[in-house]
């Protein structure tokens, strides 16, 4: 018996000899320490050098896709070395109507866009676009429009703000933001 409390008396004390030092004792505290904002993050591609697309997650929300660009503005993946622009606005659209690429679906990715038979084409003010579909825009479901209104207000550098017009073979439907 005696041996039972005279180890268990040790293993006590080499606890408390082990947390001990991790109390701290002598260590003064301080007040809290100004250090400024927060950090920013920078995505990469950099804004100059891709596309933000939107597409749909598999929970039915938008989620922005940040694609490098090619060489010709297409949103396909390039070879580090070769030169890149910004992209053009036609060129984003028509990035966004060819839909999600083979990892993006891999990831649950998908679009609510028809493929249109024509070419879509923007035309841009300061801080409004107008977008012409060669569709009908009114049959397009509300998840559909917001994926191209994100899609132009981020695009060209856009800080999303732009107020999007939407017109198609219907009509025009009324200017609108981008709320993702």
């Amino acid at each position: 018996m005696k041996r039972r409390g005279a180890a268990a008396a040790r293993a006590a004390a080499a606890c408390v000899m082990a947390v001990a030092p991790l109390t701290g004792c002598g260590v003064r505290g301080s007040d809290v320490i100004e250090a400024g904002g927060p950090a920013t993050v920078t995505v990469f591609p950099a804004d100059e050098q891709r596309l933000l697309l939107f597409f749909v997650s598999p929970e039915g929300r938008l989620t922005p896709v940040a694609r490098r660009v090619g060489g010709d503005g297409s949103g396909q993946a390039v070879r580090s070395g070769q030169a890149v622009g910004p992209p053009l606005g036609d060129k984003v659209l028509a990035a966004l109507f060819a839909g999600p690429s083979d990892g993006e679906r891999a990831a649950g990715l998908r679009t609510r866009l028809p493929r249109p038979e024509g070419r879509p084409a923007m035309k841009w003010s300061p801080r409004d676009v107008l977008v012409h579909l060669p569709l009908a825009v009114r049959d397009l479901s509300e998840t559909a429009r917001r994926q191209v209104v994100c899609t132009v207000a981020y695009a060209e550098g856009g800080d999303g703000d732009a107020e999007v017009t939407l017109a198609g073979q219907d009509g025009a439907l009324p200017p609108t933001h981008c709320d993702a």
